[in-house]
């Protein structure tokens, strides 16, 4: 029961990655204007590292004998396409906000399971870099009215 319980929670952590706003950002080609080379690359990064993180937890998934189910983009996402990506970076930032409050809450839930609990642990860490990625090229972007 305990192993149904972290297997639930580890699909969603997939699924909170695999269909991640930086994924649906990559497959819907925002428009990036010169100057975004930046913003371009530290998408692409944290693209990746949510790629590795998925196939670590459809591996774990299906060792405990679960079955790997990717789910759909929320459908808010569409509201997003053809945005630029320095607009949107203001929209990852918040974004990645309340992923570390979500994936936080399910490391919490799966302490009983080491090993399971070790996988959350590690995307709360590479999502709170990518959040200091974010904010940093945020910063560089001048805002409106300064």
């Amino acid at each position: 029961m305990a192993d149904e319980h972290a297997i639930d929670l580890l699909s969603q952590l997939l699924v909170r990655h695999y269909r991640s706003l930086p994924m649906f950002l990559t497959e819907s080609a925002p428009w990036v204007h010169r100057g975004d080379e930046e913003a371009s690359h530290v998408l692409i990064d944290i693209v990746a590292s949510q790629k590795m993180m998925c196939r670590r937890l459809a591996s774990e998934i299906e060792q405990r004998g679960g079955i790997v189910e990717l789910g759909e983009y929320p459908t808010d996402f569409l509201d997003f396409h053809f945005l630029s990506l320095d607009y949107m970076l203001q929209r990852l930032c918040e974004y990645q906000r309340k992923e570390i409050v979500c994936l936080a809450r399910s490391a919490e839930q799966l302490y009983a399971d080491p090993a399971a609990s070790a996988i959350a642990k590690e995307a709360l860490g590479a999502a709170r870099g990518h959040l200091e990625s974010l904010e940093e090229l945020l910063a560089k972007i001048p805002q409106n009215g300064s």
